[in-house]
């Protein structure tokens, strides 16, 4: 009788082994209990929580919003006043438009289908406005508080361009996004941003 190869010897114990093994006989267990996975949860990106993205998002377009929905007063008769006060809510309104900017780059990746698009929307209206903004605060800053005639006309001329800002700028171009609209609910910055009207 021959003696069998190796291989056709290890083909045939292999089975064997495995069987016994998952019979318990040889079964080892590991002493200690579950434990959660020590890696923090993404902060954006596949796997971060939709509503802390979203409220990062929401954030960034407030800190341009909440300025600019704190206009001065632009009666009364003293116009270097009013040139000041312009020009300072201007610049409020601009340093709120960089901060914006800076939260939504920190925002990073959208977690979710859509909140990229969206994302990029917020940010091209920040380009937008930050540019209008800056025309306006020029425009202001040029004016001449002694020539009373052409004070009115450059100060509407001023008050036009913010007009022009709104919050559907790019906005309005993104589709139906179920899950970030669902996160866009009960994220608290953008609870807030909802009671914030755009400028008339």
């Amino acid at each position: 009788m021959a003696t069998p190869r190796p291989a056709r010897t290890a083909r045939v114990l292999l089975p064997t082994l495995l069987a016994a093994l998952l019979a318990g006989g040889c079964a080892s267990s590991v002493a200690g209990t579950p434990a959660a996975d020590p890696a923090p949860r993404p902060t954006a990106g596949v796997g971060a929580d939709p509503v802390a993205w979203g409220d990062k998002v929401c954030g960034a377009t407030l800190a341009y919003y909440q300025p600019l929905n704190t206009p001065p007063d632009y009666t009364g008769a003293d116009l270097p006043g009013i040139k000041t006060r312009l020009s300072e809510y201007l610049g409020k309104v601009g340093s709120g438009i960089e901060t914006g900017k800076k939260q939504l780059t920190a925002a990073g990746q959208s977690p979710v289908s859509g909140g990229d698009q969206w994302a990029a929307a917020v940010r091209d209206m920040l380009n937008r406005s930050g540019t209008t903004i800056a025309e306006a605060k020029k425009e202001v800053d040029a004016i001449d508080p002694n020539d009373v005639q052409g004070f009115q006309g450059k100060l509407d001329a001023a008050q036009q361009k913010l007009r022009t800002i709104s919050g559907a700028q790019g906005l309005d171009k993104i589709g139906p996004t179920p899950r970030l609209d669902k996160a866009f609910q009960t994220a608290p910055k953008c609870v807030a941003l909802k009671k914030i009207n755009g400028p008339a």
